[in-house]
């Protein structure tokens, strides 16, 4: 896959990264929610340094992106629950209407 490159700011700052052809506006927009972020660990935290802003903002993002994984695993865990049940009672259905068949011939 070839890949070009292209200019994001950051922070007020310019940097020039790779993109893959055909994801340019994704990396845009990934970068504008990102520089949003960082803009508001800046004015929360009153941090100047941008390598403590970066820092603190790459924590709270990794802090949310893990509660999203717990999260969704107890959703994955309900749903499994759910699909089991109804996979029982379509079987329990099926045994008791054969049953009520009587015997095939």
């Amino acid at each position: 896959m070839t890949s070009r490159t292209m200019d994001i700011t950051l922070l007020d700052r310019s940097y020039r990264v790779n993109c893959p052809v055909g994801q340019e506006s994704a990396l845009q927009e990934a970068a504008d929610a990102l520089n949003e972020r960082l803009n508001d660990t800046k004015e929360r935290t009153n941090l100047h340094n941008v390598e403590q802003i970066a820092v603190m903002t790459a924590l709270n993002l990794c802090h949310e992106w893990m509660n999203d994984q717990k999260e969704q695993a107890v959703k994955t865990a309900k749903l499994e629950e759910k699909i089991q049940l109804l996979q029982a009672t379509i079987e329990q259905a099926m045994s008791e209407q054969r049953a009520h068949r009587g015997p095939q011939r």
